[in-house]
């Protein structure tokens, strides 16, 4: 089963709305791999976790289960990433080792757009974000409340 942080799948949504793809991961994270099985699968449950998932087990970045890579010279991403996701589990109303479909994430998502603000990254666009997100929830065929 696919192991994923919420922040992650927003990104892989993000993505595909925005018809980005990506090249092999820099750090050797499994994205584009898990990118494939998720996407071509909308209907298979993926387990939401806390922790490292199925993209970060392969990054070169991780020492003993731990992520060390830094967003900026002062901000680790494993810290950034956690609160991230803590938020997101909260405002999304689901809680860690749920488990859902794609879709049934993407209909969460749509009733709640709102969470795409928490993404607050030195790195972040919230435009291509927020049309990205919106154009791969149309293509799942969800409607997007507004």
């Amino acid at each position: 089963m696919i192991k994923m942080r919420p922040h992650h799948l927003l990104d892989i949504l993000r993505d595909f709305g925005n018809d980005r793809i990506r090249d092999a991961h820099p750090w050797g994270a499994s994205l584009n791999s898990v990118t494939q099985i998720v996407l071509s699968k909308p209907d298979h449950e993926i387990e939401f976790v806390l922790k490292v998932d199925s993209i970060c087990e392969t990054c070169s970045q991780l020492n003993e289960n731990t992520c060390e890579a830094k967003i900026n010279e002062v901000l680790l991403m494993r810290i950034y990433n956690d609160r991230l996701d803590i938020d997101l589990f909260r405002e999304l109303k689901i809680k860690p080792n749920t488990k859902m479909t794609l879709i049934e994430f993407g209909i969460r998502v749509s009733e709640n757009m709102n969470v795409l603000g928490l993404f607050t990254s030195p790195n972040e666009n919230s435009f291509l974000r927020r049309k990205g997100t919106l154009s791969a929830i149309k293509r799942l065929g969800i409607e997007v409340i507004t």
